[in-house]
């Protein structure tokens, strides 16, 4: 890589992360994943060879080495025709991301929107009346919703997922 091409390639890094600063830390990662696609295209993305013999047959599981992480992937793996469904996906995606903690209205409409995905006009209700074998899904806890015992239960069986551990972003 010569001088030009480096220099290139800090100042579409530059651009793209002053862009991603001004967005809500829980969409930060995804956003910048979308713009580096866009921005270098699936050059970006390739890996040796091997890792992705591995991708594939870990796929869809989130115990794999390279298991999608990130939003956009997450999302590329399920596709739901019921907008009530796509909340539970965001829900089941912030899991295994952030472990349990009360997810915010706010948080679910501006990842849905982020993202395109189509949800409903209150994600509160879908939470609300989520229920799998007659227990409930999410528990209120302030103006947040958290996930109960049989709702990681639920979120783990139905989107392969297992429970994060990353800092809750501060707003």
């Amino acid at each position: 890589m010569d001088k030009k091409s480096i220099e290139e390639l800090k100042a579409k890094l530059l651009e793209i992360s002053e862009f991603v600063a001004k967005l809500d830390p829980s969409m930060r990662a995804a956003a910048f994943e979308m713009l580096r696609l866009r921005y270098f295209g699936e050059k970006a993305t390739q890996k040796p060879k091997d890792e992705d013999d591995n991708e594939q047959s870990n796929a869809g599981t989130e115990t794999g080495k390279d298991a999608p992480t990130e939003l956009a992937d997450f999302i590329k793996a399920y596709e739901h025709k019921k907008p009530a469904d796509n909340v539970l996906l965001l829900a089941a995606w912030l899991y295994s991301t952030y472990g349990v903690y009360p997810m915010t209205v706010k948080e679910i409409k501006e990842l849905g929107d982020s993202c395109g995905l189509v949800i409903p006009g209150r994600p509160d209700n879908t939470m609300r009346q989520a229920k799998r074998n007659g227990k409930s899904l999410f528990n209120q806890q302030g103006k947040g919703w958290q996930p109960t015992v049989s709702g990681e239960t639920s979120l783990k069986e139905a989107y392969k997922v297992k429970k994060g551990n990353k800092a809750i972003p501060k707003d």
